[in-house]
């Protein structure tokens, strides 16, 4: 059997696609969302003693774990979050996105490790040069050092916005040398402001939740101005009096009245978040302001795929692409970029060529339908510890739906969410294949911007294709293709290759997520399937 690991491994679809093929073996797997650990426990570790399950891959030391697994992990696989550096997107509440040194962590593992091969799934980065790490003290060393060893790592000039706003004509060049966390605001506090400014003019959303949250507001700013005294700072005071302005409109039933202190509070403490940030980071660079007042920090970048190409020092023959789902079985359109490495021994010794899989020639794709059809006269329940349904006996099933059936004899996860009488109505009046836009404008109503909807939402399934991309379905509220009501978890797994057997844990959203976050098992089938063939 060819020993894994699965770094990153969520509820287990990667792991699971490997097992599939009967010729692997998972021995550890890195997961730290607690409800996604125990679904990959319950279908993945079962009752094996000697697994090992790593919560935190930062600073996991991946050679002991080697020399634990009797020095020969052959294998490793998974999906290291990389959503890309913000480059200054004021829309973002970080400038940097701290999951792309997750890259740099599954990399680490690969170098330590030494495996046969590994496999990355959702790693779109290593396609363009758009996504970047900023260069930082704590790999700078590392990045001159594989430059001077002839690895090409150009490295290109940025500048981050940090602030476009100004503070009451505060020396904005300052402001990085100043001892800011006497003026960073308690976490509960600041988010409720940020909400407050988001809900300003909505004349829908701002009754809600000043009715929730006023108190609460009113008793936090309650809260700094009794820490404030004679020795405090200009730059204190000025906040506190912008602070005490929001409350006092809060109070008096007209936060409206003082929109201008509250968006001076809410950008200055995302201004204090941009810059601890690039503290805590290491970032090497230098807080420039420019002739109109925005303060900016300008910084080196190098792209990830030439990070990645260096860090393996040519050890792998890599090939990567853009895959999709359904050629392989899954009723979903759901293009991922994997990457394949084998080891350079290893593939000079196999005298084959590394290709990933192409869309076969007449191509029958499984559809909605075929995925589901089964499971309508079944009721769905609302309860994340709902009891599994056992199957009614003979039924006119699909293929595709005896596949999912294999190994089990009854229906897990067959949970939906409530429905409120006002996305009831929606559902009726949306036909297969349909979304939110379909609408008439007075169905519209709760919607402050309507036409910026996207189309996933209020999406009725269209059971003669196979579905787009499965993410979380709840939050999206897409809607069975005949009956007027949310699909299920079991659904969205049944659309995702989860077989019946599979099981769920954890309460309902985040089954719902652990669903869209998965790598399709029958997609992870067909990548195990190439490795394989290099390694066994």
């Amino acid at each position: 059997m060819i020993k894994a690991i699965d770094l990153f491994a969520g509820a287990g679809g990667l792991s699971y696609g490997f097992l599939m093929t009967g010729k692997y073996e998972l021995k550890a797997a890195a997961e730290i969302n607690k409800n996604a650990r125990e679904t990959y426990k319950e279908n993945i570790v079962q009752d094996q003693s000697d697994f090992e399950f790593i919560q935190n891959v930062v600073g996991y030391d991946f050679e002991e774990l080697n020399k634990k697994i009797e020095g020969r992990i052959d294998v490793v696989i998974g999906g290291p979050p990389c959503q890309g550096f913000s480059n200054a997107n004021r829309q973002k509440n970080h400038l940097i996105s701290m999951n792309n040194s997750l890259v740099k962590d599954y990399f680490r593992a690969i170098r330590q490790i030494k495996p046969k091969a590994f496999v990355m799934e959702n790693v779109s980065m290593l396609s363009s040069d758009k996504h970047r790490f900023y260069e930082s003290t704590r790999d700078n060393q590392e990045i001159d050092a594989l430059i001077e060893q002839g690895y090409d790592i150009p490295k290109r000039s940025d500048r981050l916005l940090l602030s476009d706003s100004s503070f009451g004509g505060l020396d904005m060049a300052e402001i990085p040398q100043m001892d800011l966390g006497k003026v960073r605001l308690p976490e509960e506090l600041n988010h409720m402001l940020s909400v407050l400014k988001k809900d300003i003019g909505n004349p829908r959303r701002l009754p809600n939740f000043l009715k929730k949250n006023s108190d609460a507001i009113i008793k936090r700013i309650k809260e700094c101005d009794e820490k404030t005294d004679e020795q405090t700072d200009e730059l204190n005071r000025q906040l506190i009096s912008k602070l005490d302005a929001v409350a006092k409109a809060i109070s008096e039933g007209e936060p409206e009245r003082a929109s201008d202190d509250l968006a001076y509070v809410v950008e200055f403490q995302k201004m204090i978040k941009f810059i601890e940030e690039i503290k805590s980071n290491g970032l090497i660079g230098e807080f420039v302001t420019s002739e109109t007042g925005e303060l900016h920090f300008n910084v080196n970048s190098y792209a990830v795929i030439d990070y990645v190409n260096a860090v393996l020092g040519g050890l792998y023959v890599q090939v990567g692409d853009t895959v999709n789902a359904e050629w392989f079985g899954v009723p979903q359109e759901r293009k991922r970029y994997i990457v394949v490495g084998i080891r350079k021994d290893i593939y000079e010794k196999s005298g084959k060529e590394l290709k990933l899989p192409k869309k076969p020639d007449g191509l029958k794709v499984n559809t909605v339908a075929d995925a589901i059809k089964d499971l309508e006269q079944y009721e769905a329940e609302y309860e994340p510890d709902s009891q599994p349904i056992p199957y009614a006996g003979q039924e006119d099933l699909s293929e595709y739906a005896k596949e999912m059936r294999k190994g089990s004899s009854c229906i897990r996860n067959h949970i939906t969410t409530r429905t409120t009488e006002k996305a009831l109505s929606r559902f009726r009046k949306i036909e297969q294949g349909k979304n939110f836009h379909s609408l008439d404008i007075s169905d519209k109503d709760t919607y402050s911007k309507p036409e910026r909807t996207q189309n996933t939402i209020y999406l009725r399934l269209d059971p003669n294709s196979p579905s787009g991309t499965v993410m979380n379905v709840r939050k999206s509220m897409w809607i069975h293709p005949n009956l007027d009501r949310a699909i299920t978890v079991r659904e969205a797994a049944r659309l995702q290759s989860f077989r019946d057997k599979f099981k769920f844990k954890g309460t309902k959203d985040s089954q719902y997520q652990q669903v869209g976050n998965a790598v399709p098992p029958l997609l992870a089938k067909a990548i195990a399937e190439v490795v394989a063939a290099f390694v066994e």
